[in-house]
């Protein structure tokens, strides 16, 4: 069989051992995967931030060095 003689054929084969389209892919998911985790977990980062801001704002308060 000639090269040219079944050229979808070919076609079809190399695109078989073609992986780069499925590691693009898995990498794809990864990153969603990781990104999703960060997004959920980022409203009990902000709440615990925010206690922490509280806390300074009130021991700030109760010290009134100028007052």
């Amino acid at each position: 069989m000639a090269d040219g003689e079944y050229p979808v054929l070919h076609f079809f084969i190399n695109f078989c051992k073609n992986e780069d389209g499925a590691t693009a892919v898995e990498y794809g998911l990864i990153v969603g995967l990781i990104s999703a985790a960060l997004i959920a977990g980022a409203g009990s980062i902000s709440s615990n931030i925010n206690a922490v801001f509280q806390f300074i704002v009130d021991t700030l308060v109760e010290l009134k060095p100028f007052g």
